[in-house]
């Protein structure tokens, strides 16, 4: 992390106070979609008047002059660029791709906070629909709501929270105790229901072992 403390990066949103943000979402391709959303200049501008307290450095993926013919490198840079944010913002407005999940996933295990923008009624945040044959209201996909610690409807909401966290020590941000917590919530809450899960351990002992035990 750029900052030395917590007290650092969070303190009383005094002048010049230095952030880092990653700015997850597509990086725009020449097999993109025309309605598909990118990060823009103007919505980088929009962060830093609403933030005016901040010096924002915005670390973004679509912004490098790196080979990207080393995917290795590719990845690597990328994952360091989410390591050395202090919060992400995912732009999830429309659907994103394998990396968007996996910059996720590795900021939580880094307790780095994450704000996705997906206004309702968009392609993870939806009023209704169906799973597997299945009518569910007010659905978000379960992955964008329990990595994210805001899910937010425009930049103004993002932007909000954001100060709430640099200004609130007390925020709480999610890391991978809360996803270790998500799979005891299933184990005492769903598994007894779940028919083919129940049937696949009770034929493996090793999977067995492994969902009771799965910090081992």
């Amino acid at each position: 992390m750029i900052f030395s403390s917590d007290a650092e990066i969070r303190g009383n949103g005094a002048m010049n106070t230095k952030v880092s943000i990653y700015l997850a979402g597509s990086i725009k391709k020449g097999h993109g979609k025309a309605n598909e959303s990118f990060w823009t200049e103007e919505d980088i501008l929009f962060l830093e008047k609403a933030l005016p307290d901040y010096l924002i450095s915005f670390l973004n993926p679509a912004f490098r002059s790196d080979n990207l013919s080393d995917q290795r490198s590719v990845f690597g840079r990328d994952m360091t660029q989410v390591f050395c944010s202090d919060i992400v913002f995912v732009d999830a407005r429309n659907r994103r791709g394998l990396g968007v999940g996996a910059e996720m996933m590795w900021a939580k295990l880094h307790k780095i906070p994450i704000v996705t923008l997906a206004p309702k009624d968009s392609h993870y945040n939806k009023s209704q629909t169906t799973l597997l044959g299945t009518y569910v209201e007010h659905w978000i996909h379960p992955f964008v709501e329990s990595l994210s610690d805001a899910i937010v409807e425009n930049l103004t909401e993002g932007a909000l929270w954001i100060r709430k966290f640099l200004t609130q020590p007390t925020t709480p941000v999610k890391d991978i105790s809360y996803i270790l917590s998500a799979m005891q919530y299933y184990r005492d809450t769903q598994l007894s229901h779940d028919e083919p899960m129940k049937a696949l351990i009770m034929a493996n002992e090793q999977l067995h072992q492994r969902i009771w035990e799965p910090s081992k």
